[in-house]
């Protein structure tokens, strides 16, 4: 008896190494991918899910996470299996730090992709007059401290004209989106820590993280409002006229026309400076893979589709002029870029740091 038994398992093995993929998917440990986005990247990362979907034939929609990039990154360097995501879309780049807790997760086998560009900016509802500023004088605005006499004090600048005599007696009034969301973290990067670095008081503090806090902490008065990331758009067409919003570039594309991304620093946001990287506030989209749940040859793996993902989202049809990524307010990289993120892809190409 014992040898029969073993004998039906050895055979049970051989029939399912045999099988075709269709059928293979039975042996995988979840039978849908499972997605995580930050909410700034969530309208591309939905795009992306469902043609995906349409364009693979047997396999389930995706499930899709919404989190804050930084909750999205600690989510998916949680660990390798079934309970724990495939795929991450993010507004920036994998940090050095966040790299090193994921190998210590055991997630040692990760595909970088760059998905496209977009921007993190300042936009007004149309109609109202739209004022070209610069990082420097947003970080004046909207800090909740600023140096006086080397001293720092509760900003308490009201009006626009008190951040600049050059602009208008307008009452500061700014949305942004909620601390944790990848639009916040850009546009303490990229905006109000390039708008206050330089500044001698700042400069002159030693410690790196103090340094960063007096730039980034903003006011609690009423002039700075936070609201979640999907409600900014909404939040500044209700607000009296001259309030200001942060969002991403795509937020603003896919406005329709209701609100107006305004100049800053010299540099007006559209398709033309993004892509050239002339916008000092452009981003990059990624997306990151475990390869660690692609499916093996003998079609045994965490999920079915990691590959499959990687192939769509680098095809011309998604990332290329025209693509369907480009009409959810991505700027498609240069054709060497693309081509490049082809080749990752195609290899399931793992990144290193």
């Amino acid at each position: 008896m014992l040898r029969i038994a073993l004998g039906i398992a050895v055979l049970a093995t051989m029939v399912a190494t045999s099988m075709p993929a269709a059928a293979q998917g039975m042996i995988t440990q979840r039978n849908r991918l499972y997605v995580v986005t930050s909410a700034s990247s969530a309208p591309v990362t939905e795009v992306m899910v469902n043609r995906f979907t349409e364009n693979f034939e047997g396999v389930q929609r995706p499930q899709v996470r919404v989190t804050g990039t930084g909750r999205g990154f600690e989510v998916f360097c949680a660990g390798i299996g079934p309970e724990t995501p495939d795929i991450l879309v993010a507004s920036r780049r994998m940090p050095r730090s966040t790299f090193e807790n994921c190998k210590a997760h055991g997630v040692t086998e990760i595909v970088e992709i760059r998905l496209g560009l977009g921007a993190v900016v300042l936009a007004a509802r149309r109609g109202d007059t739209a004022v070209p500023l610069t990082s420097q004088q947003v970080y004046t605005a909207v800090a909740a401290e600023l140096s006086e006499d080397e001293i720092f004090a509760p900003n308490r600048r009201t009006s626009w004209a008190d951040v600049d005599a050059s602009l208008p007696r307008r009452d500061i009034r700014v949305i942004v989106p909620e601390a944790g969301s990848g639009t916040r973290a850009l546009f303490e990067d990229l905006v109000l820590e390039a708008g206050c670095r330089e500044l001698r008081p700042i400069r002159l503090l030693f410690e790196a993280a103090y340094r960063r806090s007096k730039c980034v902490t903003l006011r609690t008065d009423g002039r700075v409002i936070a609201v979640r990331s999907d409600d900014v758009v909404s939040a500044l067409l209700a607000s009296p006229p001259g309030t200001l919003a942060v969002m991403s570039f795509d937020q603003a594309a896919r406005a329709a026309g209701n609100v107006v991304p305004i100049t800053l620093d010299g540099v007006q946001p559209n398709p033309a400076s993004i892509a050239a990287l002339d916008y000092d506030q452009t981003r990059t989209v990624y997306l990151y893979a475990k390869r660690q749940h692609s499916r093996n040859r003998q079609g045994i793996g965490v999920v079915r589709g990691v590959r499959e993902m990687l192939t769509e989202a680098t095809s011309e049809q998604a990332s290329g002029p025209g693509g369907y990524l480009s009409a959810a307010g991505l700027v498609p990289l240069s054709p060497a870029d693309r081509a490049e993120q082809r080749r990752i892809a195609e290899r399931s190409a793992v990144m290193s740091r």
